[in-house]
């Protein structure tokens, strides 16, 4: 291994490290609050999550090659990828239950 590959090897765990513990604490997030916008953050964590561990094996075990859905020829780390911001823009989008009306004085 070169020191180049060893330091990218690093960075990928460290983005999966990263990556988990934010996961983690959207969990816990989502424990306390019940709504609709919380459930999509954490799931967009968790996407977000996901592929990175898809991403540290491409990088450690495959040597950089995509892994593809099967039958779609869709690289999985992208679909997750695109999961995750969808993910992200709804809950972004999404009106919480507690929100007054923008009509009312």
């Amino acid at each position: 291994m070169t020191a180049l590959s060893i330091t990218d090897a690093i960075i990928h765990v460290l983005l999966v490290a990263f990556s988990a513990l934010v996961f983690a604490i959207s969990i816990l997030a989502r424990a306390e609050k019940r709504g609709r916008r919380h459930l999509l953050l954490t799931l967009a964590f968790g996407f977000l999550f996901l592929s990175q561990v898809v991403e540290l094996v491409e990088t450690l075990y495959l040597s950089n090659q995509l892994i593809l859905i099967p039958f779609t020829e869709v690289h999985l780390s992208h679909f997750l990828d695109f999961l995750m911001l969808s993910s992200f823009s709804i809950a972004l989008l999404i009106r919480n239950g507690n929100h007054f009306d923008r009509n009312e004085p």
